[in-house]
């Protein structure tokens, strides 16, 4: 059987368990061969850490995209995460055209704010154009932060999730499919998946642990775009890969202490992989 091939395009945090260093061996172990096209060199995350160093990759990113169009590569996936800057946007959106064929699956993980506030250095200009992008994905994956600007509501209500199916559907609007993390209930948090059309939403719901778990978002979004090139539908990759992102936090909470800049992710994935 063929092999499938996955490129994921966003940052490299070199030191620190998020994006590019999760999506890497979790999509790997999965069976798919994953390529990686960084948009932005830093020497950590940007959580908690200080003085960490940021080099953006405009220029290196046009030069490789043009060298893989000379070798005619062929990507059966497409997952975008963290991207940082509108010129980026741009970049990536130009690479979608170059790149996606009839059947590749584009994943975007619209990555600009949590718990109720935009990321440093971003703000309603930036969201406007990676609205823009999210408009060429097959599935798209907002936290409740990020589903809320998405669909013109005010980020800081992002625990209000009286008008959930009501955000997931105009969401629809721009994607067919919406995967939407972070769902805060009082004791729970909820990972909801709704597909356009669709009567109701699937909801995969977990206890609700204290404490900010770093990269726990960029582990959802690679297991699950894993679990679904492999043959899952959106609700079961929704599912399997919110029971892999669990077991990863359980596995990390005896030694939080140690591993507040990343979750114990390597320690789970013969789970991941064997279910």
């Amino acid at each position: 059987m063929k092999q499938k091939r996955l490129v994921t395009i966003q940052d490299l945090s070199c030191f620190g368990k998020c994006s590019v260093t999760v999506a890497l061996p979790v999509i790997s172990a999965l069976g798919i061969e994953t390529v990686v096209l960084p948009t932005t060199v830093l020497s950590t995350h940007t959580g908690e850490f200080k003085g960490y160093t940021f080099h953006p990759l405009h220029n290196e990113f046009h030069r490789i995209m043009q060298h893989w169009k000379s070798l005619k590569i062929e990507f059966d996936a497409i997952y975008v995460g963290y991207i940082g800057s509108g010129e980026l946007i741009d970049l990536v959106s130009d690479f979608i055209d170059e790149f996606k064929k009839e059947n590749t699956v584009v994943f975007i993980d619209p990555a600009m704010a949590d718990n109720g506030k935009f990321y440093s250095g971003l703000d309603r200009d930036y969201a406007k154009k990676l609205s823009s992008l999210c408009k060429k994905a097959d599935i798209i994956s907002p936290n409740m932060t990020e589903a809320m600007i998405l669909s013109g509501n005010k980020p800081e209500n992002y625990k209000d999730t009286s008008m959930l199916e009501v955000i997931a559907k105009s969401l629809s609007d721009i994607c067919n499919n919406v995967i939407i993390t972070g769902v805060h209930n009082e004791k729970t948090i909820s990972t909801v998946a709704y597909e356009k059309g669709s009567a109701t939403l699937f909801s995969a719901e977990k206890p609700l642990y204290n404490g900010v778990f770093y990269g726990s978002g960029d582990l959802f979004a690679s297991a699950f775009i894993g679990k679904y090139l492999c043959g899952m539908s959106l609700s079961d990759a929704t599912k399997s890969a919110s029971d892999f992102v669990n077991e990863c936090i359980l596995c990390t909470l005896d030694e939080r202490d140690k591993y507040w800049y990343g979750l114990k992710f390597e320690q789970c994935l013969p789970s991941l992989i064997n279910k």
